[in-house]
């Protein structure tokens, strides 16, 4: 529907006037930081401000706040989040703005016949045209925007997390790696001194030939257990370095205690904190930003008017007159309905995602605690009791053998399950460390002041 009228120009000054009235709502709060990594708020701010400092390469020895450090400033997952939050601000800034106006120029009442088959009976307007937006649809539009920047933040939130949970694991396994490869060369040590001791007996005649061959045959178990431990300490290494961007190690060993063990939280505090996760807290946002679109489709089945305002100028006789136009949708057919239903029916979805997300972390956190619990146990149980034993077991077995008492099959034998206990222990310790990273990344809180005593900050 087009209406034109001749009215006072101030009427289009106040139809402007009525879309400034209309300020955007407060942008949204942003996402809190985590305690998880607290320590290291510098170098993430680096990132999420969008800019990549230079690539890390730590050499020689490497802590654990080394590693991190390194990871926050050269992980390259990382590092496109910084552009997603910029990407998302510019995005904020595009829905605050006015719809822009348009410049209209019309000409009539020229080409026809008689008198007015030339320009003389002409008629000349220009007019400027302003869509005025009403329901609040700049506002609703700009919180829109804003909750989608804040989940940009979640987002980038619990990729910063699960990095610094990625990178612990490697760290721990690459830790794990070298204490069982310290392991194995202490076996191999064992195995070459046996051999010795065991041929000069042989050639004393002091004992049978066939106990040189058993002690040749466990320095080949030790020198394939060797090679094994080195192909997968090798793969750590990769792994870890691959966290800061990097193909190639050039670290030569990381430093930590795998032995460093704090008593086990319970179950119930840890599930007080789930509510921490940046995977179950973004989704507070997105249901808000769900409703925020449902309330700007809403406001869109309101009809938006325009007006116009210009002049005409009358070639015939030279007058000019002021023309204002009112352009109104009529709401017949298309009153956004659909867009409205198919908002309400993401709300809904939001929803039932958020408490999906709920569960899924906490079933995983009733995991790596029960995970941790069967760790801290094996290990402290090996340490008691069954290390103890059963290095008694070696040292008397070895006694026995040199007064003839036992054979050294007998020996080997103790020496082995000694050795498979300490390398348990080492298991029992790693798994202990990987339960406990992926408990901080469900809880996105540290669960003491300090993990790998001297490693973290």
């Amino acid at each position: 529907m087009i209406l034109k009228i001749v009215l006072p120009s101030t009427w289009l000054v106040s139809a402007a006037l009525l879309s400034l009235a209309l300020p955007p709502s407060a942008a949204a709060e942003a996402p809190a930081r985590a305690a998880l990594g607290a320590g290291f708020d510098r170098v993430v701010e680096s990132h999420a401000g969008g800019a990549r400092a230079q690539a890390p390469d730590p050499h020689g020895v490497l802590r654990l706040r080394d590693a991190i450090g390194a990871m926050l400033l050269g992980n390259p997952g990382l590092a496109v989040f910084s552009w997603e939050v910029r990407s998302r601000e510019a995005r904020a800034v595009q829905a605050d703005l006015l719809p822009n106006p348009e410049l209209t120029a019309e000409v009539e009442n020229l080409g026809g016949s008689g008198e007015r088959d030339s320009f003389e009976q002409a008629e000349t307007t220009v007019w400027l045209a302003q869509l005025v937006q009403i329901g609040g649809k700049r506002a609703k539009r700009s919180r829109l925007a804003a909750l989608e920047h804040d989940l940009s933040g979640w987002d980038y939130e619990g990729a910063r997390l699960g990095a610094l949970t990625a990178t612990t694991r490697a760290f721990v396994k690459t830790l794990s790696a070298q204490r069982r490869l310290e392991l194995v060369h202490e076996l191999e040590r064992l195995a070459t001194e046996s051999i010795r001791s065991i041929h000069e007996q042989v050639q004393a005649g002091a004992a049978p030939a066939v106990e040189e061959m058993q002690a040749r045959v466990e320095l080949a178990r030790a020198l394939l257990q060797r090679q094994a431990v080195e192909r997968e300490l090798a793969v750590s290494r990769v792994t870890l370095a691959s966290m800061w961007g990097r193909a190639v190690p050039r670290f030569t060993a990381v430093i930590g205690d795998l032995a460093q063990m704090t008593p086990v939280p319970l179950l119930a505090d840890l599930e007080r904190r789930i509510k921490e996760n940046p995977d179950v807290a973004r989704w507070r946002t997105e249901v808000d930003r769900h409703e925020a679109s449902l309330s700007l489709e809403r406001a869109r089945g309101l009809p938006d008017p325009t007006f116009s305002l210009g002049g005409r100028h009358f070639n015939d006789n030279g007058d000019t007159a002021l023309v204002v136009a009112l352009s109104v949708p009529i709401p017949v057919f298309d009153r956004n309905q659909g867009n409205v239903l198919a908002a309400t029916y993401d709300v809904e979805r939001a929803r039932a995602a958020r408490l999906a997300a709920e569960f899924a972390v906490r079933t995983a956190v009733r995991e790596r605690h029960a995970e941790l619990v069967a760790a801290f146990a094996a290990a402290e149980m090996l340490r008691e009791d069954a290390l103890p034993a059963a290095r008694a077991a070696l040292e008397g077995t070895r006694d026995g053998h040199r007064k003839g008492l036992f054979h050294y099959r007998e020996v080997l034998d103790a020496q082995r399950m000694l050795f498979e206990l300490r390398t348990q222990r080492i298991e029992a310790l790693s798994g202990y460390h990987l339960a406990r990273a992926d408990l901080e990344r469900l809880t996105a809180t540290p669960l003491d002041a300090a993990a790998l005593a001297g490693s973290m900050p």
